[in-house]
């Protein structure tokens, strides 16, 4: 069977021989095909004209139906329309259940555009952000939402990040925001409302904090009194001294914990600047390394330091004592005996860094993402039995966080363990003093 296309060539084929046939016998052959193809020329602009009214819409125009080429070009084209108008139709009912579903959303979504300007919200951003769906569309969100630390979480453009920032409708209303990159030059801004968890978080540690001031008190009296009781010569007591032994270690241990977790609260209260002032770290560490030598004890540990006496930082040398000294200890305490510890104090072109390295028993890869978290201990047994509170790697990342800082944990089962701290290259200092400690290697 002959395709549309060859019958046309065919039928235009026998149109113009006849034509030439008729001009030949007439004497006038350019004439006849000239006119011929003007006829043919004028018919397919012609059926072009009814197309194009007919895929404009027009109500009075009607496909063309003259030839099969033509027919066969109609079909395609209302087929292709038919298919169009189900997709569309798909496509509505799909964005009507998106637009159902993000308006039953607790949290406020925004779609930003380029140069963010905002290109679509929700409901719950109507109540939290006070957005408008249709005043506000085109319109810069930082024109919208004017609080200057999302005004600059939102110029950094890091995909992760968040913010917390109080609502533009309501002071009290605490939103935590974020952003999701998506499709071509567009963002997704999230905002949570997490006023009742701050709420609950402050409860927390105001709860924490009371409880532990109010035990410290009991706790020293008790201390006291077993010191007493230890520190007599009374032999009715000699039956006794090894419990007492017992019990003041206990409360020591307590009174330790009460102790970190009081600087934990004031760690997390704290809201203003901290004291920007130079730190002698070399000489800080070298402090620390005389109490890890002190604690480690008949262990003989090996306790090295190797600093750059002219590496100071900006930052209040009590925290950092804090942090460091925690570090320090837990290597003490997690470390065989006659094991080595060394101390590393050094600069790169990212910044200050220090790395605590032993080669203790290690950690085990599924332990790591967790030990900041409160209480939480790899080996309870061991962890009581050396005297840690499992409070202390908290401490160390509150107090790099007030620093700018952060803590990078790498170890390995049977090899040992790294926990450095990185402070940015901003919080670095011009030595005011150099000390240098007698018989420790400051480099």
């Amino acid at each position: 069977m002959a395709t549309p296309w060859l019958a046309l060539w065919r039928r235009l084929a026998l149109l113009f021989l006849g034509a030439a046939l008729l001009g030949w016998l007439a004497d006038r052959l350019t004439l006849a095909l000239l006119l011929v193809a003007l006829g043919c020329l004028a018919w397919q602009f012609w059926q072009l004209h009814r197309l194009d009214r007919w895929l404009r819409g027009d109500r009075d125009a009607s496909p063309p139906r003259l030839g099969r080429v033509w027919d066969d070009v109609a079909a395609h084209i209302a087929r292709l329309r038919r298919q169009s108008r189900k997709r569309k139709r798909k496509l509505s009912k799909l964005f009507q259940q998106f637009q159902q579903a993000t308006a039953a959303l607790p949290d406020a979504a925004v779609v930003l555009g380029e140069d963010d300007r905002m290109v679509w919200c929700n409901g719950a951003a109507q109540r939290l952000l006070g957005l408008s769906p249709t005043r506000d569309v085109g319109r810069p969100i930082v024109h919208l939402v004017r609080y200057p630390g999302f005004v600059t979480f939102l110029a950094q453009r890091r995909s992760g990040d968040s913010v917390e920032f109080p609502s533009p409708l309501d002071d009290a209303l605490l939103l935590g925001a974020r952003l999701v990159p998506y499709g071509r030059k567009q963002r997704l801004l999230l905002a949570t409302d997490v006023s009742q968890l701050r709420r609950l978080e402050q409860m927390r540690r105001d709860f924490v904090a009371n409880v532990s001031h109010e035990l410290r008190t009991p706790l020293t009296v008790i201390s006291g009194y077993l010191e007493t009781l230890l520190d007599s010569e009374s032999p009715a007591l000699e039956v006794w001294r090894q419990p007492l032994h017992r019990m003041q270690e206990q409360s020591r241990r307590m009174l330790h914990i009460i102790e970190d977790l009081l600087l934990l609260a004031r760690l997390e209260a704290r809201k203003e600047p901290l004291p920007r002032q130079p730190v002698n770290v070399p000489a800080l560490l070298a402090d620390i390394a005389d109490d890890a030598l002190a604690l480690s004890g008949d262990q003989n540990h090996q306790i090295e330091v190797s600093a750059d006496p002219a590496l100071w930082i900006l930052g209040c040398e009590k925290d950092l004592r804090s942090a460091f000294a925690n570090l320090a200890f837990n290597a003490v305490r997690y470390t065989p005996a006659g094991g080595r510890i060394a101390l590393r104090w050094f600069a790169d072109a990212s910044g200050a860094h220090l790395a605590v390295e032993d080669n203790g028993e290690g950690i085990a890869p599924q332990h790591i993402p967790r030990l900041t978290e409160r209480f939480y201990r790899v080996n309870r047994d061991r962890s009581r039995g050396s005297g840690g509170t499992g409070l202390g790697l908290s401490i160390v990342k509150h107090v790099l966080n007030h620093h700018g800082g952060q803590l990078r944990i790498s170890s390995e089962l049977g090899v040992g363990s790294v926990f450095a701290c990185d402070f940015p290259a901003e919080a670095r200092a011009e030595p005011t003093a150099v000390a240098v400690r007698t018989g420790i290697d400051l480099r």
